[in-house]
């Protein structure tokens, strides 16, 4: 009998029909009312198609003339469905991979070489999941499936396309809307994650005043600035605001914690910061959260690199005395390749790692594999850019990180593992037709300022907030976690994996990034994959269809 097991609190359940309705993200209100009145999925799906925020949708079906079960993926969705055949040949579909897992016997979780690949290079697995029999639903895809089928059928059946009549000097007043529209169904009952930074608390006028939010935060030095800019945004903004407290000392505790809770490898190292917040914080359940802004508007580090190097683009033809001008050589020679090369400037967006010695363990022909599919995953859903190598690139690197970086989703799922849900307007399909609306590279920097058209948006809600600040993300310092700090000692606890680079010496020594990659996944291989006790979260959720006599539709399990 197929089943979703559901761990996200707020989704919605409709019967109607013969058909059980799963509804998830901004408009699921809006449209458990239209299936109310009779809807069917193609109407439901164009509807939830023509809406500004981000969602996704599943039925299940009891009727003989449709598929029993069929699915859709918002284009910019970062509500996730995993589905699999369970260890009994049952069909199962859920929003968190651990509920996935949980249906597997330990000897079913095998994790492909392509997996094993991905972590080395990107942290995470960015097309499908990582074990060979849990498979993911892509953004904009539709999926069919009737049991009996061994493989479910799987179409892209939504993109994006630029919003017209848009220029960048008025962007900022149409994201004002459009903000408006997305944050809306969850104004009154929704605390802001406030971090201090643009994305964060340029969210806040649209949430019920006085909003109520909450700061997570270790005690790491090297963050101590970033505490000072959410106190100094919440004097600005005047929120009712918690702080979560968190000793850097149990950082391992925190990430095994959570780990446990996610049922797969932890992706960035601010993962036990949100895990932290959803297990402590003493409010809503609704979290608002700024995630996503720079994947749309403009990233740090990568576009800033690329934009420095092409405006200076005339060095390249001085001798590389000096290893800055060798690493400025290096940057310019990938944005002069074509945006689809693997070593190029754009594909290298979302690379956590050293890439050499990946690609001397993975091998050349796996490395451009992968690195391709990336790009034509994330090329299929927007369209081609205009202009020159530079703007090129930065479009595609820009959108290889909205579609492939994962972060998000792995923070939302965190979320659900503790019965909370993570909630990210800038997520909404119509923030990203905006941002297209832009054309690269005005649509990430105007003017030398990156991100302009948020910040420029916060600059008219609040004036005094500082704009030109160096940038915080959150980032711990790996190198120091992982020789000295609170990770010195993961790799005496949990072995190396056996498909680790062969690297002399300590691997934090030689690329922390990679460091991190191997130690997160080790953790999740001894405490989750080859656990023969794991069970779906308390309180998730089973629908299935026919119902069963003995549990009513949506009942905890």
């Amino acid at each position: 009998m197929p089943t979703v097991l559901l761990a996200n609190p707020n989704a919605e359940v409709v019967s109607r029909d013969e058909r059980q309705w799963v509804l998830c993200g901004t408009h699921a209100h809006e449209l458990r009312a239209e299936i109310e009145g009779g809807a069917d999925f193609e109407a439901i799906k164009t509807l939830h198609d023509s809406l500004p925020g981000e969602g996704t949708i599943v039925v299940l079906s009891a009727r003989a003339d449709e598929p029993t079960i069929r699915a859709h993926r918002g284009i910019t969705s970062a509500y996730e469905v995993f589905y699999c055949l369970d260890s009994s040949g049952e069909p199962v579909l859920t929003d968190l991979f651990r509920n996935a897992l949980a249906r597997l016997e330990p000897a079913d979780r095998t994790v492909p070489d392509r997996a094993k690949a991905d972590h080395l290079l990107y942290r995470t697995t960015p097309i499908d999941s990582y074990v060979e029999r849990i498979h993911r639903l892509g953004h904009g895809e539709t999926l069919t499936w009737t049991p009996g089928e061994t493989t479910p059928r799987t179409e892209l059946t939504e993109t994006l396309e630029p919003e017209s009549g848009l220029s960048p000097a008025s962007a900022h007043d149409r994201l004002d809307e459009v903000l408006s529209a997305v944050c809306a169904p969850v104004a009154d009952d929704a605390s802001l994650m406030l971090s201090g930074g643009v994305d964060s608390t340029v969210l806040e006028p649209y949430l019920t005043n006085p909003t109520e939010s909450v700061t997570g935060a270790f005690d790491t030095p090297e963050l101590e600035f970033e505490r000072e800019y959410a106190d100094r945004a919440n004097d600005l903004v005047e929120t009712d605001r918690e702080v979560v407290d968190m000793r850097e000392s149990s950082y391992l505790e925190r990430l095994e914690a959570a780990v446990d809770a996610l049922g797969m490898p932890p992706h960035q190292l601010q993962t036990p910061t949100f895990d932290g917040i959803y297990r402590e914080f003493d409010g809503n359940d609704t979290l608002v959260s700024g995630q996503v802004a720079d994947a749309v508007f403009g990233l740090g580090g990568s576009l800033e690199v690329a934009r420095k190097v092409w405006m200076t683009r005339h060095l390249g033809y001085v001798p590389p005395v000096v290893a800055k001008l060798q690493q400025h050589r290096d940057v310019l020679e990938r944005l002069r390749r074509h945006p689809s090369d693997p070593d190029g400037q754009g594909l290298q967006f979302a690379v956590y790692t050293d890439v050499p010695s990946v690609v001397e363990t993975i091998g050349r022909r796996r490395y451009e594999r992968r690195q391709r599919e990336r790009y034509e995953y994330a090329m299929d859903r927007v369209p081609d850019a205009d202009g020159g190598s530079y703007a090129q690139h930065v479009h595609v690197g820009q959108w290889i990180d909205f579609f492939c970086e994962d972060a998000v989703t792995v923070w939302r799922q965190a979320g659900l593992a503790r019965g909370c849900e993570m909630y990210t307007p800038f997520a909404g399909k119509a923030v990203a037709e905006l941002a297209l609306g832009l054309s690269s590279p005005e649509r990430y920097v105007r003017n030398g300022e990156p991100k302009h058209v948020p910040k420029r948006l916060l600059g008219e809600w609040y004036p005094e907030y500082d704009r030109s600040k160096p940038k915080g993300n959150g980032n711990f310092p790996a190198d120091r976690f992982l020789s000295t700090g609170p990770l010195a000692s993961v790799f005496d606890r949990y072995e190396v994996p056996e498909f680790a680079p062969d690297i002399s010496g300590a691997i934090v020594d030689h690329s922390p990034g990679l460091a991190w990659n191997l130690a997160g996944y080790a953790v999740w291989r001894d405490r989750v994959l080859r656990a023969d006790d794991l069970e779906p979260v308390s309180h998730t959720r089973s629908v299935s269809i026919p119902a069963s006599e003995s549990r009513a539709p949506g009942e905890t399990i």
